[in-house]
């Protein structure tokens, strides 16, 4: 049994390939080793974040990753694809698991997905982003089920000029130090005028919310998880009087949002876009009371075959207004929290805040609890951050390259504050070779060095061979 996810890994497409070669379905078979060596105890920043988790934040790493994607049908109204990867990591110790098993039903444009696929969220650049705010990729795939229209789709009667998508999940964040059997609540829809011209506008909202569960402190015990408790989640409404006295008077559940707005135009031989993500986490937030806080990015595209630029990325973050000071209430005698020191990612009951398997979920700016990891008060122990981030990719001949740059000033938390402000500088080459070995397996090279104050000094190398067929 010790290796049956890489066995079933390898088996099953090789049945399925027999199927696909009377139907003409589209399958993909993938293989990676990889290793991972730096020299202190963590991996340089780039090496480690925004890598679903993959990674162990130790001085080595090692993995072997093998996995394939069917699709079916592709051409049809009616489609349908599923995949598996596994992978068998090494890092202090062996680990074996799974990455990513889904299967996905489309229905003319809206899909139906469920099991563990890796995600991104977010309106920021897809390539060389210092991840959404919300949902970077940084965290392990979770389990959830999903009902999505995943493109943008023309709203009837607008001739296109007007599209939209959108989703809504449940997941599962499955048992931790402090609460099992927690629930992922997700819903997003995102607006875009422009149709076929060169100019776009886009809108997008997305609504994250912990929720359900038992804690292992008895003071909470088992959380509301009912029918109607989800109809209170799902309008971030007060829980009963049955809920925790916090979240009777408060919303029910662990709730953060992001609002996203952009604009893109296309010029002949190049595209422009800006984006902005603006983050909530309660009332005060919602009424933009922290405008000054979120993550925003001007990305430039160059259309040119295999240029030596292909991609510009330049981004700013801020997290440290924080909607301010807090505002108190008293109602009988106890007082409440009205709003202020948001205190992003963290929260009394969920109070594991928001990350899964000790990696945060949104930006990793904001620092994972596996690297830097606080009180029960404040898991996410550095979540007051101000940073610039540059990236730039293209191609020199057959090599494609990566560079990526992130300059952060950190200040802890509001309840506990560094003594000083820390600073941090992060920088990645990534370099991808294809056809360089035999059999045409993919080379790819990274170089990661960290300076700094909050990380420490740190050099680090990555290999990885590869290849998809």
């Amino acid at each position: 049994m010790k290796y049956l996810i890489l066995l079933l890994g390898s088996i099953i497409p090789f049945s399925i390939s027999q199927v696909n070669a009377q139907t003409q379905n589209q399958f993909q078979y993938n293989f990676e080793l990889g290793s991972t060596v730096s020299s202190s105890k963590l991996p340089p920043f780039w090496l480690l974040s925004n890598q679903y988790g993959m990674l162990a934040p130790h001085q080595f790493n090692s993995w072997l990753r093998t996995g394939f994607k069917a699709k079916f049908r592709e051409a049809k109204p009616v489609n349908f694809s599923l995949g598996m990867e596994g992978i068998n990591s090494y890092s202090q110790r062996n680990n074996l698991y799974l990455q990513q098993v889904f299967a996905k039903v489309n229905i003319g444009f809206v899909r139906l997905q469920g099991g563990l696929i890796e995600e991104k969220f977010g309106n920021q650049d897809s390539v060389l982003s210092s991840g959404g705010l919300l949902w970077s990729g940084n965290a392990r795939p979770m389990p959830k089920i999903t009902f999505l229209v995943p493109k943008y789709t023309s709203i009837p009667f607008t001739k296109g000029y007007f599209e939209f998508k959108g989703g809504i999940s449940h997941g599962w964040f499955g048992k931790s130090s402090f609460i099992d059997k927690a629930w992922l609540h997700h819903k997003y829809f995102y607006f875009q005028f422009g149709g076929k011209l060169p100019f776009h506008m886009h809108y997008g909202f997305h609504h994250f919310a912990q929720w359900g569960g038992v804690s292992r402190d008895s003071t909470f015990g088992k959380l509301p998880s009912s029918w109607d408790d989800y109809k209170k989640v799902f309008v971030a409404d007060h829980g009963s009087n049955d809920a925790p006295s916090m979240e009777s008077h408060n919303r029910l559940g662990n709730h953060l949002g992001t609002r996203n707005f952009g604009m893109d135009y296309a010029f002949k031989k190049w595209t422009i876009q800006l984006y902005w993500q603006n983050i909530f986490e309660d009332g005060s937030g919602l009424a933009y009371r922290n405008i000054r806080d979120g993550l925003w990015g001007i990305s430039l595209k160059f259309t040119k075959e295999n240029p030596l630029v292909k991609r510009l990325v330049l981004e700013y973050i801020l997290t440290t207004d924080q909607s301010g000071e807090v505002d108190y209430t008293t109602i009988n005698g106890v007082q409440y929290i009205l709003g202020g020191n948001d205190n992003y990612f963290n929260h009394t009951i969920y109070a594991y805040g928001w990350s899964y398997r000790n990696m945060t979920i949104g930006t990793p700016l904001i620092t994972s609890p596996a690297i830097l990891k606080g009180e029960k008060r404040d898991y996410i122990r550095n979540n007051k951050i101000k940073a610039i981030h540059a990236g730039i990719n293209g191609n020199f001949q057959t090599i494609n390259y990566t560079i990526l740059y992130t300059y952060s000033v950190n200040y802890g938390t509001n309840f506990y504050p560094f003594s000083k402000q820390l600073e941090q500088h992060a920088t990645l080459l990534n370099i991808r070779v294809p056809d360089l070995l035999p059999y045409k397996f993919l080379l790819s090279l990274a170089l990661g060095l960290d300076l700094g104050n909050l990380y420490g000094n740190s050099f680090g190398g990555e290999i990885r061979i590869g290849k998809s067929f």
